[in-house]
């Protein structure tokens, strides 16, 4: 599989920036943005989990629609707080 690359502009943090010079000093990156492409990248997997999870939710409330099942305006939010504060 081929990877390709794009570059943009963004913003960040004092903290990363000093973090990503770290890690060059250290060697665990080539430069700045191979650092923070590491960060963004390791990080990357725990949004992935956390975004499967929510589709898999919005999938199975939209399969119940289906079925006929009603839901009261209000009630699923308040199910999807309290899994996510848990």
């Amino acid at each position: 599989m081929i990877r390709l690359s794009v570059t943009i502009s963004v913003r960040v943090r004092k903290e990363v920036v000093e973090l990503a010079d770290k890690m060059v000093r250290l060697g665990l990156a080539r430069s700045r943005g191979h650092a923070i492409s590491i960060m963004i990248e390791r990080g990357l997997k725990e949004v992935l989990k956390e975004v499967k999870f929510w589709e898999n939710i919005y999938g199975e409330v939209e399969e119940l629609k289906k079925q006929g099942f009603v839901l009261r305006h209000g009630g699923l939010t308040k199910l999807l707080e309290e899994d996510r504060s848990g």
